[in-house]
């Protein structure tokens, strides 16, 4: 073996590859690139480096675009923020609009379109004006004349490349109105009509909402983020910069407001939806723009101060559940003797020694109390003579859930509710415990829950037989 020559051989061998990768492969992608870059109408510059530009919108705006920290504004006609992915696609059409084919430089523009008072679409670069004439259509082809400000070559473009420039103003500015994250959003007042009737919301620092006017105390979560959500989400149908007469007049009525501060500034924002015009609404934003929103989008905002408290009356994971205790005071004038039912979860399901309990029929109750909401409130709190009224004081009727087989006074308590008179019309009351406010549950809600010793034998109660005949029921 002659390791001299097959050294040699295979330093040959290592620079025909680097060869091909360097000259033919690299090589065949930065010539590529090159010619790409020699076919585009502007070249040396990328989209992100376009910093402004001057347009004609459809609706004959002379408008002018700026980009500022990463941010598009209008500037002129009017000043605000512009829509970000309007922009970007215009400066990415100016920066990279390949030429599909060169006339060169002709002596005649107008022949093809580009003469006095053509379309011209100006921008900045690093400091550098820049434009792009925009012309005719070719007699075939489907392409477009263009040329740029600075020469008289005539090249042609797919025509669907200028479509970027061709918009209406209202199309190149931001339709966001509150452009906050609802993470940020540290208070949050909400007020309607009927004077200053309203919530105000504080977020803990435990991450939970609290009501802390006209009450204190949890805030229903999940509806305080649906509203934020609304807001952050909400856009503009139209923009109002010169308000007409009957603009004017809606900006008289006030339907909400909203006043809110964020995360680590001491400055409290406002806003407010105003009356109707045809089927929009105004909405007055913070520094006094004024924009079209959908009349429907107000009903996205509730205005009644029970809509953000908490309200669920239980509130458990399914699985947590092991005992059930019932207790049925004596009532009525035939004075039923008082019962008191305890049911335990076991591996065949619930079990409750010495009385007939559906197994099956337990568990969908407990599915049904884990995430119980009330339908409303009907006091902040009563005397003992009026929760005697309503059945409550003494309750006709107590449920308690708990998480272990523990003693009660050792085990997790998962809901302890009371039960109260069922009205036929406004459902039937219903207290928390530790909680002095009486809520109300709607008839329909009602319906197989044990709100009486009756009601719990019909509901949750089987003969011997049926008992026999449907065998252990399976465990939550």
């Amino acid at each position: 073996m002659n390791l001299r020559r097959n050294g040699f051989l295979a330093l040959v061998a290592a620079a025909l590859g680097g060869f091909v990768y360097f000259y033919e492969i690299q090589g065949e992608v930065e010539r590529r690139a090159e010619i790409e870059e020699s076919s585009k109408v502007h070249s040396g510059f990328l989209a992100t480096a376009v910093d402004a530009v001057e347009l004609r919108s459809l609706d004959g705006a002379e408008a002018r675009f700026e980009r500022s920290g990463g941010e598009w504004r209008i500037v002129r006609p009017v000043e605000g923020r512009a829509d970000a992915l309007a922009l970007d696609a215009i400066a990415s059409a100016l920066a990279d609009l390949p030429s599909a084919g060169r006339v060169g430089p002709v002596s005649d523009l107008s022949s093809f379109g580009l003469g006095a008072g053509t379309e011209a679409v100006r921008f900045e670069v690093a400091g550098a004006s820049y434009g792009l004439r925009i012309g005719r259509d070719t007699p075939v082809g489907g392409h477009r004349y263009v040329a740029r400000l600075a020469d008289d070559e005539v090249a042609f473009v797919d025509s669907y490349r200028v479509n970027a420039f061709r918009r209406n103003l209202d199309d190149l500015r931001d339709r966001r109105i509150f452009p906050f994250e609802s993470g940020d959003v540290e208070t949050l007042d909400l007020i309607w009509p009927g004077g200053d009737v309203g919530v105000s919301l504080e977020h803990g620092a435990t991450g939970d909402w609290r009501v802390v006017a006209p009450i204190q105390g949890a805030a229903d979560g999940e509806t305080v983020r649906d509203v934020l959500s609304d807001l952050i989400y909400l856009r503009a149908s139209g923009f109002v910069d010169e308000p007409s007469e009957a603009e004017r007049a809606a900006l008289a009525e006030t339907a909400m407001k909203f006043r809110w501060s964020v995360s680590g500034g001491q400055e409290e924002h406002a806003a407010r939806i105003a009356g109707a015009v045809g089927e929009d609404r105004l909405l007055e934003a913070p520094g006094g723009r004024l924009y079209r929103i959908p009349g429907e989008r107000l009903d996205d905002f509730p205005r009644t101060l029970f809509a953000y408290r908490f309200k669920r009356l239980a509130d458990f994971e399914l699985v947590s559940a092991r005992r059930l205790e019932f207790e049925f005071p004596a009532q009525g004038s035939v004075r039923e003797a008082p019962m008191t039912v305890v049911a335990e979860l076991e591996d065949s399901g619930w079990v409750s020694p010495g009385r007939p309990l559906d197994p099956d029929r337990a568990s969908d109750l407990v599915r049904r109390l884990s995430n119980l909401e009330a339908d409303g409130l009907f006091a902040e709190e009563m005397g003992e003579r009026e929760l005697a009224s309503l059945g409550l004081s003494p309750p006709l009727a107590q449920l308690r859930i708990l998480g272990g087989r523990q003693s009660a006074a050792k085990a997790e308590v998962l809901a302890d509710l009371a039960f109260g008179r069922l009205d036929s019309d406004r459902g039937l009351f219903v207290q928390r415990a530790r909680d002095p406010a009486v809520y109300l549950l709607a008839p329909e809600q009602v319906e197989r829950l044990p709100i009486s010793a009756s009601a719990y034998r019909a509901e949750l109660e089987v003969s011997a037989v049926e008992l026999e005949e449907a065998g252990p029921g399976p465990a939550l």
